[in-house]
């Protein structure tokens, strides 16, 4: 197994390893992110007010809607579920008129303007929409109910989610209803927004979800520890030194600072522009998602920089930038994979994706940056290139070097420092306090260790 490791190059290795730390952080994030999805109602007609906010960047609801080119306004309510039977969505508005599939437009300007299910083609991924548009929906109490009208499916139970948007608000409910049951979702009162200048308008901040952002940005931090806990792993591995506390220590703290960092920018974005797009935030997706792209590119940013804390003389602006574009272009990924793949099974596939390309762009940037380079024969099928710089390659048997040489066959802590400055290859032997230059091509024996060097630099006829 080791050899086989030893055979992928380091970026299919790092990649493949930035991958699987994102499959252990989706497994243990996939519960974080119920914290800020509905709970389901019990089994009776009561409603339940004390809903938690939308997780709006991954919402199969919105999804639908824009399918089935939904409009939407000051007041937006939302039916989903997935089967062919008939659920069917009502909304009693302030005047006391019903709007439902059978009367469709209300005089207060409300319209079911999507209705599925009702006659063939039934469909398995059906949604249903009302709204009133900007500035049409009247002041007064609104009541929100669902109704399991038809049966056109295997079965009869059917689950559902409604989704409620008002006067800046947006709650989510779930359940489920039996044939011929109905239940009541929810009642709002929607009041009249206060009269502003337009300074007052432009000058107003959009409102951020606190609880959501905070969240999010712990959701991101298990995977930057994941990956980073896994880059870190196999960087050990391929040096064949072991695992320090200290080590455990900088990748749980630089992991949960950079994904906090990076998942409440995400989050600040994506509200903050949203809040600020209002209606339009339908018809302008890319631009709403634009704060995850940015997000994961900061992730990407902030691990490659972390990185260069593990790997010899990795050049830390270079490994950020690295970072950035290949936590962008992951970004990216990521949203085509909830785009086609809702949920969370794209969310694993996305993260995953997301995982390889930033191990993958980390490896590549220190093998391009390479200007000379010690060679680690451990045996005859096994070797590690390990870059060299002005940053001291250290040998021996301690917690902070490098290259681990058992101290059991009698190697110090520190036994060699190998650096490259001025187009010179220097090794400092500690263990016979003598400093030799060193040139391209060089073979050393290090105990049962070969060290080969590679540089351009030649040894003088």
């Amino acid at each position: 197994m080791r050899s086989l490791i030893h055979k992928l190059p380091k970026p299919i290795l790092f990649g493949l390893l930035g991958a699987m730390g994102c499959v252990v952080a989706w497994a243990v994030g996939e519960p974080v992110l119920s914290v800020i999805k509905p709970e389901k109602q019990a089994d009776s007609d009561e409603f339940d007010e004390e809903v938690a906010p939308v997780l709006v960047f991954n919402n199969e609801m919105q999804q639908r809607l824009e399918r089935e080119g939904a409009k939407s306004g000051d007041v937006q309510i939302s039916l989903m579920w997935n089967n062919m039977n008939d659920i069917d969505l009502h909304c009693i508005d302030p005047n006391g008129q019903e709007i439902f599939y059978n009367n469709k437009k209300s005089r207060s300007g409300g319209e079911l303007d999507v209705d599925m299910n009702a006659n063939e083609p039934y469909s398995r991924q059906p949604v249903e929409n009302i709204f009133w548009p900007p500035d049409g929906a009247p002041q007064g109490r609104y009541s929100v109910f669902v109704e399991h009208y038809d049966i056109h499916d295997e079965v009869n139970t059917t689950e559902y989610t409604v989704a409620v948007k008002w006067g800046g608000e947006v709650k989510e409910f779930t359940g489920s209803l039996n044939h011929q049951q109905q239940r009541t979702i929810f009642e709002f009162e929607m009041k009249d927004a206060p009269q502003r200048t337009l300074t007052e308008v432009k000058s107003q901040r959009p409102t951020v979800s606190l609880t959501a952002t905070a969240i999010i940005g712990v959701w991101t931090s298990l995977f930057a520890v994941a990956a980073s806990f896994m880059l870190v792993l196999g960087q050990n591995f391929l040096m064949r030194r072991p695992l320090s506390s200290k080590q455990i220590g900088l990748v749980v703290s630089g992991g949960l600072a950079a994904g906090l960092v990076s998942g409440i920018v995400s989050q600040y974005i994506f509200s903050y522009v949203v809040g600020l797009l209002g209606d339009k935030a339908a018809d302008l997706p890319w631009l709403v998602k634009s704060g995850q792209v940015v997000g994961w590119g900061l992730l990407g940013a902030l691990l490659g920089i972390g990185m260069s804390f593990f790997i010899p003389n990795l050049a830390r602006i270079k490994a950020g930038l690295a970072g950035l574009i290949g936590g962008g272009v992951g970004g990216v990924a990521f949203l085509i994979a909830l785009a086609v793949i809702a949920d969370s099974a794209g969310r694993l596939i996305g993260t995953v994706i997301l995982g390889f390309t930033i191990g993958l762009v980390v490896a590549l940037v220190e093998r391009l940056a390479r200007e000379a380079a010690l060679i680690v024969h451990w045996d005859p099928n096994e070797q590690t290139v390990v870059n060299l710089g002005t940053e001291p390659v250290i040998l021996g048997s301690g917690k902070e070097v490098h290259l681990y040489i058992p101290k059991e066959r009698g190697f110090p802590d520190i036994a060699a420092l190998v650096t490259f400055k001025d187009g010179r290859v220097e090794m400092e032997n500690r263990m016979t306090n003598t400093t030799h230059t060193l040139y391209g091509g060089n073979k050393l024996e290090i105990g049962t260790l070969m060290i080969e060097i590679q540089t351009d630099a030649q040894a003088p006829a």
